[in-house]
């Protein structure tokens, strides 16, 4: 399941709020990576939710298919 550029967002925005508030130096030093992370997949989300199709989207997509045909064609040799 993909994640929306909103939630994303938001996770993104705690994330930096821990960062800046947290008491301990550690937990500011997670946040902060956390924050990076969330940052990055809603860079992704956002191209995807702009339409933009990622090539490996489309690979995976073609291997889904050629299963799904496979099963088909073994199902119906069953059924002969």
């Amino acid at each position: 399941m993909r994640v929306k550029a909103e939630i994303c967002r938001a996770q993104e925005a705690r994330q930096l709020d821990l960062a800046a508030n947290d008491p301990l130096e550690s937990r500011r030093k997670i946040a902060a990576a956390a924050a990076k992370a969330w940052g990055l997949e809603a860079i992704q989300a956002e191209k995807r939710e702009a339409g933009h199709v990622d090539p490996i989207d489309k690979l995976d997509a073609e291997i889904t298919t050629q299963f799904a045909d496979e099963a088909n064609a073994e199902k119906d040799q069953h059924a002969s």
